[in-house]
């Protein structure tokens, strides 16, 4: 175990519990935004709005709005981000008009999509997802392959659900404006063009 190192994901629900913690310490001092509370509160953000690369980053009000949902509803910060999101667009619809009609999935909405699936199933960077070339199997749009993932996560992209094989529900993963997907198998994925 010596060897792991944990996830932002991970890093960022860590912080949360522990500013759970804070907040409901027997010491109330610890709870003051000027103490304990205040400084897990600060690390937290910063983790929400650096930990992903331009231009993916979260601007400080919706990493506030996604800490103060998982404070007041209880959920996790992945699941208190995704209601953010869901309320004031994806990060992955960043730079795409919500109207935008696509025609072609280029390499850079492939691996848009690549890397919000490697998120939304908390995956590994060492082993993330992979566009494939765009002939790879003479098909149309992109295939994306991930054979560290979930072993059944491209059955959950499009409509979220409980995996067949591991004790966890996710929800359905946003996609752009305009693009649709289909499971290729349980570990590959094809996304095209909305028709």
């Amino acid at each position: 175990m010596s060897g792991e190192h944990p996830t932002t994901a991970q890093i960022g629900e860590k912080l949360l519990d522990l500013l759970r913690g804070c907040n409901s310490a027997e010491n109330q001092t610890l709870a003051r935004s000027d103490h304990a509370y205040g400084a897990v509160h600060e690390a937290l953000i910063h983790v929400i709005t650096e930990a992903q690369p331009a231009p993916f980053q979260w601007p400080h009000a919706m990493a506030e709005e996604a800490i103060q949902h998982a404070m007041l509803d209880g959920c996790t910060l992945r699941q208190a981000m995704f209601a953010v999101q869901a309320g004031s667009g994806t990060a992955i619809n960043r730079g795409t008009s919500m109207n935008a009609t696509i025609t072609e999935i280029t390499d850079e909405l492939a691996q848009r999509v690549a890397d919000a699936i490697g998120e939304h199933f908390v995956g590994d960077r060492d082993y993330w997802p992979q566009v494939m070339d765009a002939d790879w199997d003479g098909g149309a749009g992109r295939v994306i392959v991930w054979s560290e993932g979930l072993h059944d996560w491209a059955f959950l992209v499009s409509e979220g659900g409980e995996s067949e094989y591991a004790p966890i529900e996710v929800g359905p993963m946003p996609l752009p404006a305009g693009v649709w997907v289909e499971p290729v198998n349980p570990q590959a994925l094809r996304v095209l063009p909305k028709p």
